[in-house]
């Protein structure tokens, strides 16, 4: 892939990602989003204070963006 379309693909799926966790955002949800380079095929997700219920409701919020997903803590 063309570095340009890297990069438009980092941004793209990381401002689709912000939209469909804004909900949880908006209850508290306090994480980050990075989409690496060298592995544009996955999304990962650091959540502070994560626990299984909220790292299974962000897996959910992220189920259809066609990406891996990758959750740790913070």
């Amino acid at each position: 892939m063309k570095p340009e379309l890297i990069d438009q693909h980092i941004v793209a799926m990381t401002a689709a990602s912000t939209n469909l966790l804004r909900q949880m955002q908006d209850e508290g949800l306090d994480y980050s989003l990075d989409v690496r380079p060298a592995d544009t095929a996955t999304m990962h997700v650091s959540v502070r204070d994560l626990t299984p219920d909220i790292e299974d409701r962000i897996r959910r919020c992220l189920l259809g963006t066609g990406m891996q997903i990758a959750v740790r803590e913070a």
